[in-house]
């Protein structure tokens, strides 16, 4: 809470901002999907800033999220959504959108097995 107190207080966010967040939240981990919300929200609240202060675009925005959601979910949502689609790209960066509901829809899953 206070990392978010403090950035709504900064006059201007920057890309280093974002990447600090990022960085400090990939050493948690995402268990389910209030744990994948709460690391959308902190990066939202940096990230949309600098997509409409032209500061990084909307595929930047997309490869920052996408970057440093832990490795074994990444694979996940990749498969699920493979499942789905025959021409997805495992390699393709995502969208913000697509990753979090697939995301949600894989760790649903998870919890429903039991972990």
């Amino acid at each position: 809470m206070e990392a978010y107190l403090k950035t709504l207080l900064e006059d201007k966010l920057t890309v280093a901002q974002l990447v600090k967040l990022i960085k400090r939240s990939a050493k948690g981990v995402i268990e389910d999907e209030e744990d994948l919300d709460t690391y959308y929200q902190k990066f939202w609240i940096i990230a949309a800033d600098l997509v409409e202060a032209d500061i990084i675009n909307k595929k930047q925005h997309d490869e920052y999220f996408w970057k440093e959601l832990p490795q074994e979910l990444c694979y996940a949502i990749s498969d699920c959504l493979e499942a789905q689609d025959a021409n997805f790209e495992s390699d393709e960066i995502l969208e913000v959108k697509i990753a979090i509901g697939a995301g949600c829809f894989v760790l649903r899953k998870a919890a429903a097995r039991g972990g």
